[in-house]
This record gives structure tokens, sequence and C-alpha cells, in this order.
């Protein structure tokens, strides 16, 4: 294709040049007053009449190579858009059958049940990260406010219905890397429910709030409730299980450190700040200060005898 549009375009840029030699001698040849000047000015526009042939015959030639090299490209996003489809699709499907075959397992092992259904749920979630992430990502990027509210509002409806306690999310935009946002929504899932699990016991009712902010060069994902307070909520999650050792696990993984301390009105805050990484956009907005997560005050004081 690219040979095709050189040689016609040589050609066409030739064959000019050719009828324009051919026109500004004729009328010399004609007269009989053909001499040196004229020749030299027919043989000049010639020259330059090639050369620009010559230069309109390599520009087609690279606009047909850029042309096919867009086509293919465009082929080439299009089947991997497919395959990516179809396999999330699959993905969602194997996490579905797992879910179920560790169910019926619970079913038919009580002893194993706890350990089994908590397993369950944590595929659980991997399945909401995935489908947010799948939604969410642009550019091998994902929108941590899109996602990290969009996942608080999944776990809310999947988990709040249970246990009467408020769940709110507030999140700056930033551009994340799929694995990061991934890496986040597992740590924003234990720590959601270890506060749901343990910080409102008996039916107490109370706030959770997730936040994401960027403060200089690194981020912050703060999880805030206003129940029991530190020392019952750690004693009450080292009797229940790994979540905490999972969570520990994943700021590792990001590079990052878990903070853990009372809020300033009571209640937990459990802070995880890790670094900026380089890939990151420079152009990530920040939330105005009014709008940064501060620990949750204490809901209507109702549980102010309660605290432990």
């Amino acid at each position: 294709m690219a040979a095709l549009a050189f040689a016609l375009g040589l050609g066409a840029g030739l064959a000019a040049a050719a009828a324009g030699f051919i026109w500004l001698l004729l009328p010399a040849a004609e007269a009989g007053t053909l001499g040196l000047g004229e020749l030299l000015r027919g043989v000049l526009w010639f020259a330059l009449a090639k050369a620009l042939a010559v230069a309109i015959a390599l520009l087609s030639g690279r606009l047909a190579r850029l042309s096919g090299r867009l086509r293919g490209t465009e082929a080439v996003a299009r089947e991997r858009g497919l395959l990516l489809e179809e396999m999330s699709h699959r993905i969602r499907n194997d996490m579905q059958r797992l879910i179920s075959l560790l169910q019926a397992q619970a079913g038919a092992d009580p002893a194993a049940a706890p350990a089994l259904l908590q397993a369950a749920g944590r595929i659980q979630v991997l399945g909401r990260v995935h489908r947010r992430l799948a939604t969410r990502r642009n550019g091998g990027k994902v929108d941590s406010r899109a996602f990290l509210e969009g996942l608080v509002e999944d776990l809310g409806a999947a988990l709040v219905p249970e246990s009467g306690v408020a769940l709110t999310a507030q999140a700056e935009a930033h551009p994340l890397p799929v694995a990061v946002a991934a890496d986040l929504g597992l740590v924003v899932n234990e720590l959601v429910t270890n506060a749901l699990k343990y910080a409102f016991p008996h039916q107490r009712g109370g706030i959770v709030r997730v936040g994401f902010r960027r403060g200089g060069g690194e981020y912050s994902l703060t999880v805030a409730d206003n129940g029991i307070g530190l020392a019952g909520e750690r004693r009450a999650a080292a009797e229940g299980g790994s979540g905490m050792r999972l969570v520990q696990a994943l700021a590792g993984q990001l590079g990052g450190r878990l903070e853990l301390r009372g809020g300033e009105v009571g209640g937990t805050l459990c802070t995880l700040h890790f670094p900026v990484a380089a890939e990151h956009h420079p152009d990530a907005r920040e939330a105005p200060a009014a709008e940064r997560i501060e620990p949750p005050a204490r809901d209507e004081r109702r549980a102010a005898q309660g605290e432990g």
C-alpha cells in the first residue's frame, strides 16, 4: 500500500514537472527564439518540480504507512478490549462458583463454618472490588473518589441493614493505579467490617466514616467510628480473627504504615498512610479543608454510658 502510494505520488509529480517544462519551452521553440536564458529557466523549473514530486511521493507513502498502522492499532485495541471483557466475565463467574462452594461446605461442616464463611465473604469483597475496577478503569488508572465511595455504598447495602450503623464516605479524586486501588478496596473492607463487628456491640447505633485524601507526598485512608473505643475494639478484634493482620500486610504491600488511635471524642480512628507513587498524575485534586475527614462525633452521645 505504501509503495503504491509512493509510485502514484512520484508519477503525478513527474507528469506535472514534464508538463511545466514543455509549457515553458514551447512558445520559444515555436518562435525560433529559444535561448540560453529560456533553457536555464526550463531546466530550473523541471528540477524544482521534480524535487516537489519526490517530496509529495514521500509524504504520500508516509501517510499511507501511518494510516495502516492506525487501523492496525485500532483493531488490536478492539480485540484486547473484547479479551479483557471476556476474562472479566469469567473471573466473576469463577468467584461466584467458589463462594457457593464455600457456603455449601460451611453448611456441611459446622466446626469449620466460621472460617469458611469468612473466606466466602472476602471473596465477595474481591468480586465487588473487581466489578468497581472494571467499570471505573481509565487508561490504567482508577478514580479514587468514584471507586471508594462506590465500594462503601456496596458495603453499606450488604452490611449496614444488619447492624443499624450509618456508613458514609468522603474521598478526594485522584487517579490511582489499578493494583493500588485493589489493595485499598481490601483495606476498606476489612476496617469497615471490623468496625461494624466490634465497635457497636449489643445492636448499639453509631457512625462509621471512610475518608481518602492527599497531603504532600502521601495519601491517607481513614476509617473512623464512634463506638466503644480503641481498647474494646482491639480486644474484640484480637479474639475475632486475622482481619487486622491482613490490613497490616496490605499496608506493607503499599509501602505504607497503619496507625490506630482513639478518636478525639471517643471511638477509634484507623489511618493508612502510603506514599504517592511517581506515576500518579500531578494534577490530582485535593478537597477543601472543610471536607476532610475527622473522627466522627458521638452519635447524639447516645452511647456515652456504654464507653468501655
